[in-house]
């Protein structure tokens, strides 16, 4: 498998691992909630569905943009950490959004890579 297939399943895989999370731990497992379970769903499901198509697409902006969306899931979750009954659903978020960031970065790098290889190859070509 390349590298960037890999980057691509990485980034795919633990986005779509955030939202079943965050469906899962809201939807049924949380211990006792302040708001409304339908707000907080609403909070941090939202964002990540903005960039749902893009990401299953393979486009490369929507990758790099959602490294910096992963920046805040990984706040979110260090949150709950700090909750000793949060902080098994803490840890898995924060393991989710650092492989969001991790297969945003690569995907965007080997993208790259290829993409200077194309023109390279296209530079060759006309010199020829």
């Amino acid at each position: 498998m390349s590298s960037i297939k890999r980057a691509y399943a990485l980034s795919v895989v633990s986005m779509l691992g955030l939202l079943t999370l965050i469906i899962v731990w809201n939807g049924w497992l949380a211990p006792t909630q302040g708001v409304p379970v339908s707000f907080e769903l609403a909070i941090f499901c939202i964002p990540l569905l903005f960039f749902l198509r893009g990401t299953l697409s393979g486009k490369r902006s929507t990758h790099v943009s959602l490294m910096v969306v992963a920046f805040f899931y990984f706040m979110a979750g260090v949150w709950h950490i700090v909750e000793p009954s949060e902080r098994s659903y803490g840890i898995a978020i924060v393991v989710l959004s650092f492989g969001m960031y991790l297969g945003g970065y690569f995907y965007a790098k080997c993208h790259d890579k290829i993409a200077q290889a194309r023109l390279d190859a296209e530079a060759r070509a006309e010199s020829e």
